[in-house]
């Protein structure tokens, strides 16, 4: 089946808004662990140790080292809420330097640096409002300096009321893929709500304005100026001109296409042009699992091919059909990410 271009990225962006009951982070208490490392938070720099807290059957994290820092990337948007409560208990000595910083959008720039100051368990709390639209908040505690830190707890939640209208964050301008909101786009250019980087024909003559690789699980896939022809079958596209086959199905400005083989069963020689993968978005090829492909014919999977071989790149996606390696960059359900899946093949020929 089937599904319109509209639905499937409505059902993404949908998923990037969420929190869990306006709980903005994940394991806020540290306690899930995947081997040696934090299952949901992720090592930036340095190295951490499970250590006991105050309790001793209440671990924590202990941040090794002298330059240490750990990140937690959350989809809450400004649709969920344009306040944020943290509430945090830690002990850090008088040798160490803990911050925690805000990075809106999660596009590497830091808006706001709060200090955890040197205290031994003692809980504290403080409130960080957000000015304008944003989506996606990434959160960074760094340390350094040789003194002991150790993190038993820190959530985040949604929050009003006093403090919430005292000194808000101003994002810098929306990166490419972000919703454009009040700051504008850092890219200057704005279409049907996204940041994006080109128009169609605005790009040199040697490109053309379509789809650019996904840089945040945040953010859509950018429009940008690709190489005409740059785009091999199974890989997402905004317009023909950027296929090798120069044919790009199922796209619409809210959501790519797939660079195709075929368009209709007039391509096909009496043969059916259909999708090749069992995913919601696949691209279209003649004779889609029929085992019928000759030597060289174009394929997605190797049951296209009568040699049961299609030879080309394992083709990962998400749900919502951009490429990923692994599920940490797949849009959100929830605080948790979607999954990444091996579809097909990309690029493929039957041998």
């Amino acid at each position: 089946m089937r599904f319109p271009t509209l639905f499937v990225i409505v059902a993404a962006v949908s998923q990037l808004g969420a929190t869990d009951c306006g709980q903005v982070l994940s394991d806020p208490g540290f306690d899930l662990w995947c081997g040696a490392q934090m299952c949901d938070w992720k090592v930036e720099r340095g190295s951490v140790s499970r250590v006991a807290t105050w309790n001793q059957g209440d671990p924590g994290v202990e941040l090794d080292g002298t330059d240490v820092a750990i990140e937690q990337l959350s989809p809450v948007d400004s649709g969920d809420g344009a306040c944020l409560e943290f509430d945090l208990i830690a002990d850090v000595g008088i040798d160490a330097q803990v911050v925690l910083n805000i990075d809106v959008f999660g596009d590497g720039s830091v808006e706001r640096s709060e200090t955890i100051p040197s205290v031994s368990w003692a809980p504290q709390s403080f409130k960080l409002p957000i000015h304008g639209a944003f989506r996606g908040v990434r959160f960074e505690i760094a340390k350094s300096g040789p003194g002991r830190a150790v993190l038993a707890q820190i959530g985040a939640k949604l929050a009003n009321g006093p403090g919430c209208d005292f000194s808000p964050i101003v994002p810098a301008p929306a990166p490419l893929g972000a919703p454009c909101g009040d700051n504008g786009c850092a890219s200057g250019m704005c279409q049907f709500g996204l940041c994006v980087d080109c128009s169609d024909g605005s790009c040199p003559s040697n490109q053309t304005c379509g789809i650019g690789e996904p840089t945040s699980p945040l953010r859509a896939a950018p429009r940008e100026c690709v190489g005409l022809g740059s785009h091999v079958l199974g890989e997402q596209c905004m317009v023909d001109a950027e296929c090798a086959s120069n044919i790009c199905t199922d796209a619409a400005f809210y959501a790519p296409g797939n660079c195709s083989a075929c368009r209709t069963d007039a391509d096909c020689n009496g043969e059916t042009c259909a999708g090749s993968w069992d995913a919601l978005r696949a691209p279209l090829v003649c004779a889609p699992r029929q085992h019928v492909g000759g030597s060289g014919a174009a394929c997605a999977s190797n049951d296209d091919c009568s040699s049961g071989i299609c030879s080309g790149t394992p083709r990962m996606q998400c749900d919502d059909g951009r490429d990923c390696s692994t599920d940490l960059n797949c849009p959100f359900d929830g605080l948790k990410h979607t999954a990444c899946t091996t579809v097909g093949v990309q690029g493929g020929n039957c041998e």
